[in-house]
């Protein structure tokens, strides 16, 4: 006959009872803290920016007055929820940023994706303890993400690795431009002085940190699409060294164009009447106060065929074979200005009112 395990005996079985009791005893009494590896962050977040709300967020205004109510940030492993996700609940700001694929958080992210929040923001240090921590060395090739490389912020004037605080002083929330100026006064003042009195002090609308000098053009007047997104600044901005020179480029076609035009100004200047953006020769026209298809099928009209002066005029006797006296007695009681206007009577060219046939 087979002996029992010592821990199915009635000793055993009343020995577990009594432990089990015992330490929920104590956890009734000792509370949650007894699971906490430390205390929670008191830093308050009312009007922080990254919650999305003017007051506190999710109720509390800060992490401290969570102590006892582990389940909001820690879901019930048969819940289906994960940690970031009750950070999301209370920090909607982040949340947008995510969904939208926007921001510092959708941008390091990615489209779509919701990154555990603890790497970066770890807790349970103490009422004082950093709610932000970076791994400065792996965050340099992300550091893209908030639309500002460090490609070519490699090192430090004075040849040392860059770290955070160089930039960010005051911490990871905020960036003040005057550390550019400061950083680069530093490397070459005259430069500076030059390219402040030139550009303004403003760095970031057109410096990305990646070493060349970009422009988000969208901003101004002049949109930069189709094949004009592909044009050198110089190429509209020659020889520019001051803000008030890129303001003086041209914006109208023509003075870009002039040299371009096959017509001769016999058009006018307005090419964007008849050209487009996606490409000198994407030609197109609203002809339809008269039909282009007008005519005979042999003789297939061109612009200049009806407008060999320019636009600002036109002439029917490119294919109608008239004389001014022919025209002149056909037409009894016009003025001579009418009979110049053809189309007043003949919409496409067909009979008029006042008209004999309308024809040739």
């Amino acid at each position: 006959m087979k002996k029992r395990p010592g821990f199915l005996s009635a000793t055993g079985i009343v020995a577990a009872v009594v432990v089990f009791l015992g330490a929920g005893a104590v956890t009734h009494l000792a509370g949650p803290e007894l699971f906490s590896p430390g205390g929670l962050n008191a830093q308050t977040s009312a009007g922080a920016p990254d919650t999305g709300r003017a007051g506190p967020a999710g109720g509390v205004a800060s992490h401290a007055e969570l102590d006892g109510d582990c389940g909001a940030c820690h879901p019930a492993p048969w819940s289906g929820r994960t940690m970031a996700d009750g950070c999301l609940d209370c920090h909607t700001g982040v949340a947008a940023e995510l969904e939208a694929g926007d921001g510092l958080h959708g941008g390091l992210a990615g489209d779509g994706q919701t990154p555990a929040c603890g790497p970066c923001h770890p807790e349970h240090n103490g009422p004082h303890g950093a709610l932000t921590e970076i791994d400065e060395r792996a965050f340099r090739d992300a550091h893209a993400a908030t639309g500002f490389s460090l490609q070519s912020h490699a090192e430090t004037e004075s040849g040392g690795s860059f770290a955070c605080a160089d930039c960010h002083p005051a911490g990871y929330q905020g960036f003040d431009e005057a550390v550019c100026a400061d950083c680069h006064a530093g490397i070459d003042a005259d430069f500076m002085r030059e390219h402040e009195d030139a550009f303004g002090k403003e760095c970031l609308p057109c410096h990305d940190g990646s070493g060349a000098v970009t422009v988000d053009h969208d901003r101004f007047a002049f949109k930069l699409t189709g094949e004009h997104a592909g044009v050198a600044c110089d190429a509209c901005h020659e020889g520019a060294r001051s803000l008030r020179d890129y303001r003086q480029a041209p914006r109208g076609c023509y003075g870009c164009h002039a040299d371009d035009d096959e017509h001769d100004g016999a058009y006018g200047r307005g090419c964007g009447d008849c050209h487009s953006a996606r490409g000198w020769d994407d030609v197109t026209f609203d002809h339809a106060v008269f039909p282009l298809d007008h005519g005979s099928e042999e003789r297939e009209p061109t612009c200049e065929t009806c407008h060999p002066g320019g636009t600002a005029t036109y002439t029917c006797y490119g294919c109608h074979e008239h004389t001014t006296g022919n025209v002149r007695g056909r037409h009894e009681g016009r003025s001579l200005a009418e009979l110049k206007d053809c189309v007043r009577c003949h919409e496409g060219g067909e009979s008029g009112e006042g008209s004999e046939g309308g024809g040739d």
